[in-house]
């Protein structure tokens, strides 16, 4: 976990002697990464259910940048690295479900603040009980989303640097700096080159992934 890291409040903390895990409920989306790569220390079956003392700092800190909520982050505490900042920032448009964000992250909103993260998994089909975050609501409700038209990626436009995320309160998702959101198998749908792009989390757009300003006539209400 890096130093800045600013956590959740629901966030639960297990040590051991070379590595602290942070783990925060509200994020999880239950993508089970943790449980599938390192069940010694990720054992939901277990008390408590993660158990840092039962494998490396290293393989711990490797597993958990594969949450793709960030849900998970560490704190080392034997010397080793903190999680690396991507060098890109990319968004994904997760098949008929959520925003899956990594970069240089920066993410605010009427009920949080988040600085100098690097994962994130946003709601997009606007039923989420844990706005602005994912809980899987898109697979209670169906919710279904076509893929938008793809682009030919201009491999000169940075991608790179602080990317901010400012979740407007009944509104889109306002998203600026250099960044590139790409359908689920990896093309290409925008570059940023530094414009902001305003992203739909009603769920109810014409326009998906980008909002067209449907939740002014549907009356979304996004706390």
């Amino acid at each position: 976990m890096s130093e800045k890291y600013q956590g959740m409040v629901d966030d639960k903390r297990y040590t051991s002697d070379d590595i602290d895990v942070t783990f925060s409920g509200q994020r999880c989306i239950h993508a089970a990464e943790c449980v599938s790569h390192l069940h010694e220390v990720f054992d939901t079956q277990k008390r408590p259910w993660i158990q840092p003392d039962q494998e490396s700092a290293d393989a711990i800190a490797a597993t958990i940048h594969l949450c793709p909520s960030g849900a998970l982050h560490y704190e080392r505490k034997d010397g080793g690295e903190a999680e690396p900042t991507p060098a890109e920032n990319t968004i994904y448009l997760i098949d008929n479900a959520y925003l899956r964000i990594r970069g240089d992250l920066e993410i605010s909103s009427s009920n949080v603040a988040l600085t100098d993260e690097t994962r994130a998994a946003l709601c997009r089909c606007g039923m989420s009980d844990k706005k602005p975050f994912c809980d899987n609501s898109h697979r209670t409700v169906g919710w279904k989303a076509e893929i938008p038209e793809t682009i030919a990626r201009d491999e000169a436009l940075a991608t790179g640097g602080r990317m901010q995320i400012e979740v407007s309160q009944n509104g889109p998702i306002g998203i600026s700096g250099n960044f590139e959101i790409r359908t689920e198998a990896g093309e290409t749908v925008f570059q940023s080159a530094g414009k902001t792009a305003w992203l739909c989390r009603c769920g109810s757009s014409g326009s998906k992934p980008f909002c067209d300003g449907t939740h002014k006539k549907i009356d979304f209400h996004g706390a």
